[in-house]
């Protein structure tokens, strides 16, 4: 009598698992502020797992510039940008430093800080495009009006883009140099792996 069982295939590998920032669909990425030591950064941050998603291996070390300016820097809008921008120079706080993030989150990383970036410069830009014109044309409570809308356009704008964009970027929220560390606001996984696989950069 002939064996009628069936056959089975060789078992294929399974394919690694991979996030699709574009359709994240009803489940948008939560984020978790997370302390590093500063040095950690500077050294390069390595992972065999993407910190923001993960899930997907990482495909090596990128460069990023955190920025962390003060609240009370922003009091310069009472006065005037040229008073705003001395005390933003003398506020803010930079570290330059590496970490290793998988292909889609670089890239989604990438995408949201520059959308971040181009709604700060239209806190500027959009003053002086609604009130030079209108000052020009009509006179200067009509430029003053304009730049005052033009401000609240621009304020409005900065904070739809940051909302929109903060679950992709990985953003600075504290950095101290005296104490070394570094706050960003990531994912929640961030930290996870970071536990994992490099418990010594970790501050907390």
């Amino acid at each position: 009598m002939d064996d009628q069982s069936p056959q089975h295939s060789p078992a294929l590998p399974a394919a690694l698992p991979r996030l699709d920032l574009e359709r994240r669909g009803d489940a948008p990425r939560r984020v978790a502020p997370v302390v590093l030591r500063t040095d950690a950064l500077l050294n390069g941050l390595r992972t065999h797992t993407c910190p923001q998603c993960g899930m997907n291996p990482t495909t090596g070390l990128v460069k990023r510039t955190w920025q962390y300016v003060p609240r009370w820097v922003y009091i310069g809008l009472l006065f005037n940008i040229i008073i705003l921008l001395i005390m933003y120079m003398a506020g803010r706080r930079v570290v330059k430093g590496e970490l290793t993030l998988c292909a889609d989150c670089d890239a989604a990383d990438k995408r949201a800080r520059t959308l971040q970036s181009v709604s700060a410069v239209g806190l500027f830009a959009f003053p002086a495009i609604l009130g030079i014109p209108l000052g020009m044309l009509i006179g200067p409570e009509a430029g003053i009006f304009g730049a005052c809308a033009g401000l609240v356009s621009g304020i409005v704008g900065m904070v739809v883009a940051h909302k929109r964009t903060k679950p992709d970027a990985i953003r600075c929220t504290l950095i101290d140099k005296k104490a070394g560390i570094l706050t960003l606001s990531a994912s929640e996984t961030f930290r996870q792996v970071l536990a994992s696989e490099a418990p010594e950069a970790l501050a907390e």
